[in-house]
């Protein structure tokens, strides 16, 4: 049995250019699944046991991931980074690619059906798992499956002889719980409802390993969870709002000072009623009042004239610590710290345009392996076999469009340039460029250019040759020389045939050809009133200015 019959399609030739994907039955998908089971060495980390079975039970994660949804609820820094993070992800949008155009089409078609049965659009499915990635560096998709046949246009084949996918829904990160064997392999997800109890309960709705698609990031070697970057930031938040708070206190403390009044000397010591009297004065003075007082009172004013300690550099120092922690610059959260010009400021974006990167590329991996390799292989596809040089592969990606505009104008102008210089031929570049290699010529605008070009240049030949016919007429009212041996006779005609149609450059005519008015056909008029009649045309403004 070949390689390629151990997965749950089978390809079959029919032909030498026909490949078709056939099902396996229930019985060869049994033995297939024993010879194809990955055995680990390595045993997985289980951590500390939260019920007295120690190997049936549903493992909660390591992180306090209500603790982090508190802190993107309630702190403007960490909304506004996880904001920052979304908006560059989703910037430029996304695309389906592939070599196969009919595998493209085909997901592109099952998406539609999707968003139908899920009733919401496909790029908020999407952006709701990005936001669990981001907070809590996991996502837990199920797999909703049901009979659509009588509406989708292709045949559809479940694997494992199931019905096929027709949505998905995410379970919150925050209520899952996993149960795995000791390998570390996933059995079945839990969602715990009740976050007081550690023992599963009738009412918690359990989803087999086959069912669910675990997305995670920075997963730790036999963990079952990854790890989210924000859990290492919290403590670094609550001390810069602790910070703030003292702050605070320090500004109300300066702007309210506090009057230390004495009263009396020892030669004179105040009277039982003095103190009780300027407490009362004190009191009832206004904010923009003074106080009046006898040779024997003295007002002073504690902590006044920047007396109290200057926290800003604190202050900055912990801004500092949480922007790092949140992995954005300080600029990108709307802090002006430590001045910076645009050359550091475009390095700062630049690094973080390339982090963003790093989670587009696993994203978009585990969109391809847990999401488009089943639908093709429920539509007949093949997104295993991918021929390196012959024929086309069905297998197709998640692809993000560039984020960076500034650096993909650079790379498609270094592509162009190896172009120009014959380093890359034309087939090439487009690849390069992410365009379909396949062209039509005639579309370039070179070609569009070429064609105008000649098109003038024909015109304007049509032109010439009109002119120059123009020029032979004219020629022809010019009297023929007699023949050898004979004299030229006086001609009959009564002046030259362009005496009041002179030629110039653009033939016989007055002027250009240039519409105007009826003037041409005044010059046919006279000529026959000249030759028929003997009459001939006199310009009264010569005569007059004779």
């Amino acid at each position: 049995m070949a390689v390629l019959d151990f997965l749950p399609f089978r390809q079959i030739n029919q032909s030498s250019n026909n490949v078709v994907a056939k099902a396996l039955d229930s019985e060869e998908i049994k033995s297939i699944s024993k010879v194809m089971k990955v055995a680990a060495l390595a045993l997985g980390f289980q951590g500390t046991t939260y019920y007295y079975n120690t190997r049936a039970t549903f493992e909660p994660a390591p992180y306090d991931f209500d603790r982090i949804m508190q802190a993107s609820d309630t702190d403007s820094y960490v909304k506004q980074a996880l904001f920052k993070y979304k908006e560059l992800f989703w910037k430029e949008g996304w695309k389906i690619a592939g070599e196969n155009p009919e595998a493209v089409a085909y997901l592109y078609e099952r998406i539609d059906f999707m968003e139908m049965a899920m009733k919401r659009p496909f790029l908020d499915f999407l952006t709701e798992i990005s936001d669990q990635l981001f907070k809590y560096a996991n996502a837990f998709i199920v797999k909703a499956r049901g009979d659509i046949s009588d509406y989708f246009p292709r045949t559809l084949n479940s694997m494992n002889g199931g019905q096929p996918v027709v949505g998905y829904y995410l379970i919150p990160t925050e209520q899952v719980r996993i149960l795995r064997d000791k390998f570390n392999r996933p059995k079945s997800y839990q969602q715990a409802t009740d976050p007081l109890t550690y023992s599963p309960t009738e009412r918690d709705p359990v989803w087999t390993a086959d069912r669910v698609v675990h997305m995670h990031i920075d997963r730790k070697t036999g963990r079952a969870f990854g790890t989210p970057f924000l859990s290492s930031v919290l403590d670094d938040i609550i001390a810069l709002r602790q910070m703030e708070e003292d702050i605070q206190n320090l500004v109300h403390r300066e702007l309210f000072p506090l009057y230390k009044y004495k009263i009396g000397t020892p030669e004179q010591p105040a009277e039982p009623d003095e103190i009780d009297k300027a407490a009362s004065e004190i009191e009832n003075m206004r904010a923009e009042g003074g106080l009046i007082i006898p040779h024997r009172h003295d007002i002073d004013v504690v902590n006044s004239g920047n007396a109290g300690l200057d926290a800003s550099k604190y202050l900055e120092h912990f801004k500092e610590r949480v922007a790092v922690g949140l992995g954005v610059a300080p600029h990108h959260l709307g802090m002006m710290m430590n001045g910076g010009n645009r050359s550091v400021t475009d390095r700062l974006d630049t690094a973080l345009y390339d982090k963003i990167k790093q989670y587009q590329k696993l994203f978009a991996e585990m969109v391809r392996v847990n999401i488009f390799n089943e639908l093709l292989l429920e539509g007949g596809f093949d997104p295993i076999t991918n021929p390196m040089e012959d024929g086309i592969s069905d297998r197709c990606y998640f692809k993000f469009n560039e984020i960076d505009v500034d650096t993909q104008v650079k790379k498609e102008t270094h592509i162009i340039q190896k172009y120009v210089n014959n380093i890359i031929g034309l087939t090439e570049a487009r690849i390069e460029l992410g365009i379909d290699p396949e062209y039509e010529i005639d579309d370039f605008f070179a070609s569009i250019q070429a064609d105008v070009q000649m098109d003038i240049a024909k015109n304007q030949a049509d032109i010439v040759a009109k002119s120059q016919m123009k020029d032979v007429v004219k020629d022809g009212d010019k009297q023929a020389p007699a023949a050898q041996g004979q004299r030229n006779l006086k001609s009959n005609r009564r002046g030259v045939g362009n005496a009041t149609r002179p030629a110039n450059q653009q033939g016989r005519n007055n002027s250009p050809n240039i519409r105007r008015s009826d003037l041409e056909s005044l010059s046919v008029i006279e000529n026959l009133l000249e030759k028929d009649y003997n009459i001939v045309y006199i310009d009264e403004k010569k005569e007059s200015d004779k």
